[in-house]
């Protein structure tokens, strides 16, 4: 079986529509370890003015509850956030209330799923300007890319990197989803694939979804969207970019 890295999960309890205890978390990292995921980046929801807004320190708090029971797993655990994309996003990491992934220059960024922000390309360019490279969650599910999904190509401009949730390609989230990640993944935009796991799921269902994408990429792109990358993401290494795609679509205008 092969070793991954899930950098996409919703397992720190309490703290989001994820896990609620440790029992839960533990039976979820459990499950995790039997797809034969190794390590796993807790990134729990962060939206200003909701419910899903606790702060670095109270999640490492909960992290220390969690890590000695984890520990006989074998499963090595880093913070992180899943962070809905506001104006104020690089104040809210200054004052300690998001992170980045394991403390990296990436950050998992969530956009809007029916709507558009206007103003995207303004807070992804502070993002760059300030160090960060942002992670885009899960893109395959946005409307706005669904029903363009040239526009893509606003999101590569910033150097934003893709990662695709793995049931995508087995039509959980729905035909359109379905096909745009075979698009995104045949023009090689792709740079995660990860489970945004918030609950057990019948592993039938994710098994099969790792075994189509192998299926479907190979076996050496497989290992690159499920361990290179995201180890390298980790250790905050370079994981390369899309600029082929920017530049194929640059020749095609002219």
């Amino acid at each position: 079986m092969d070793k991954m890295i899930d950098i996409h999960t919703h397992i720190l309890p309490g703290v989001d529509d994820g896990a609620s205890t440790i029992e839960e978390s533990l039976q979820i990292i459990n499950y995790l370890k039997g797809m034969g995921i190794t390590d796993i980046v807790l990134t729990s929801h962060y939206i200003k003015n909701t419910d899903y807004n606790s702060s670095e320190r109270e999640r490492e708090e909960i992290l220390k509850q969690l890590e000695p029971e984890v520990e006989k797993t074998g499963i090595h655990l880093y913070l992180g956030n899943e962070v809905y994309l506001s104006d104020d996003i690089i104040e809210l990491l200054e004052t300690g209330e998001i992170v980045t992934l394991n403390h990296t220059k990436y950050m998992l960024i969530e956009l809007p799923f029916t709507g558009y922000l206007n103003n995207l390309s303004d807070i992804l360019c502070k993002l760059t300007d300030d160090g960060i490279r942002p992670i885009i969650a899960h893109p395959e599910r946005y409307h706005f890319l669904q029903k363009d999904k040239k526009r893509v190509r606003e999101l590569l401009e910033f150097n934003c990197l893709l990662q695709c949730n793995i049931d995508s390609i087995t039509g959980k989230y729905g035909k359109k989803a379905k096909k745009l990640m075979k698009w995104l993944l045949k023009n090689d935009l792709v740079a995660f694939v990860a489970t945004d796991t918030h609950y057990i799921e019948k592993k039938k269902y994710l098994r099969r979804s790792f075994k189509k994408l192998k299926r479907m990429i190979g076996k050496e792109r497989f290992l690159e969207l499920t361990k290179t990358n995201p180890e390298k993401m980790l250790h905050g290494q370079t994981v390369e970019g899309n600029l082929n795609y920017l530049i194929r679509e640059e020749q095609n205008r002219n």
